[in-house]
């Protein structure tokens, strides 16, 4: 199994131990929050739908990641709406950490280092984090 495949795999076995990891601790970041059991519901249907195409965009081939970070930046932005964007960014943001924290506990059984795992997935942040800056210089709202 390549390396991106490797770390989509553990990704997608891992969600049920990472998502209410990183919602509990956005929500713990969140102190403007007045109704957490609504932002709570509201980050539990933000990330169900950005986990699959998070995945994709990790897993897919250089010449179609481009098309798959762009469909992740329209579920960011949807998001936006309903959460406040910097509860979404610091969301994501909590979400890259609780995964690095996972795979130095578990990657050993997806036949890659933790470190090549997340060379995998840290690229795919920096990708969709300059594309996200590009956006907002150009004044495109992500």
């Amino acid at each position: 199994m390549e390396r991106r495949a490797a770390a989509a795999a553990f990704i997608r076995e891992r969600t049920s131990a990472i998502m209410p990891r990183v919602i509990a601790e956005a929500i713990a970041g969140d102190a403007s929050s007045v109704d957490p059991a609504r932002t709570r519901r509201l980050l539990t249907e933000y990330l169900e739908r950005r986990v699959p195409s998070w995945l994709q965009a990790l897993a897919t081939s250089d010449e179609q990641r481009e098309h798959a970070i762009t469909r992740l930046l329209r579920i960011d932005q949807e998001a936006g709406v309903d959460v406040p964007p910097v509860v979404v960014l610091g969301t994501v943001a909590i979400g890259y950490h609780v995964i690095e924290q996972e795979l130095r506990a578990h990657a050993s059984a997806y036949g890659y280092s933790a470190d090549e795992l997340w060379a995998e997935i840290d690229t795919l942040r920096r990708l969709v984090t300059a594309r996200r800056q590009a956006m907002a210089d150009r004044g495109e709202v992500a």
